[in-house]
C-alpha cells in the first residue's frame, strides 16, 4: 500500500512537468509563427481531461518546451 502512497505525488509531478513543456511550448509557437500555429492552451484541468482522451497533438509543443528549457540551462551555464 505504501508503494501506491509514494506513487501518487510523483504522477502528480511528472503529469505537472508535461503541462509545463506543452504550455511553453505552445506559447512559443504561437508568437513564432505570428498567430499562424494556433495551439489551444489549455487550463492544467483541460490539459488532463485532454491527455487521457488522446495524446494527438502534444508532441510538436513538447518538443518545442524541451528545446526551450534545454537553451535556457545552456545558456545560463555559458553566462557563469
Amino acid at each position: 500500500m505504501s508503494i501506491l502512497i509514494d506513487f501518487f505525488p510523483t504522477l502528480f509531478a511528472a503529469l505537472a512537468f508535461d503541462f509545463m513543456l506543452y504550455f511553453t511550448g505552445a506559447v512559443i509557437l504561437r508568437i513564432a509563427s505570428f498567430g499562424l500555429l494556433k495551439y489551444k492552451i489549455h487550463s492544467y484541468t483541460e490539459f488532463k481531461v485532454t491527455k487521457k482522451k488522446n495524446n494527438k497533438g502534444f508532441i510538436i509543443p513538447y518538443i518545442i518546451g524541451i528545446l526551450f528549457y534545454a537553451l535556457l540551462i545552456t545558456f545560463i551555464a555559458w553566462l557563469n
